[in-house]
């Protein structure tokens, strides 16, 4: 399937193989996985020592979910962020490709504010 918006292939991932996946890409335990009705989504927490720096990682986010053509839910309160990534185009909402790529570039940036703490 294609992102309609940037024109990016993206893959389903199965049920089955997501745990494995996130483990191989370092994400677990920080990441999980979040079921409802008919969608998966994998989600986030994550805090920051103030609000300046919560702001910097957010438009670090932004950016790169815009290059990518991506709309993560994000939902934060001063240091503290919500991050819920999944794929809309795929049953409606469920967990691709994209997302883990997302989500591995996501931690990395979290990574950069842990050092310069």
């Amino acid at each position: 399937m294609y992102n309609k918006i940037s024109k990016v292939a993206y893959v389903k991932i199965p049920s089955s193989e997501l745990s494995v996946k996130l483990s191989k890409l370092g994400l677990l335990p920080n990441w999980s996985v979040k079921i409802c009705t008919q969608h998966q989504s994998l989600v986030r927490e994550c805090s920051f020592p103030d609000f300046e720096t919560t702001w910097s990682f957010l438009n670090q986010v932004a950016m790169r979910a815009h290059l990518w053509g991506h709309h993560p839910t994000i939902k934060t309160t001063y240091n503290k962020v919500n991050l819920e990534l999944t794929t809309h185009d795929i049953d409606g909402g469920n967990i691709s490709d994209i997302d883990l790529k997302l989500a591995k570039r996501i931690e990395s940036y979290i990574n950069l504010y842990k050092l310069q703490r």
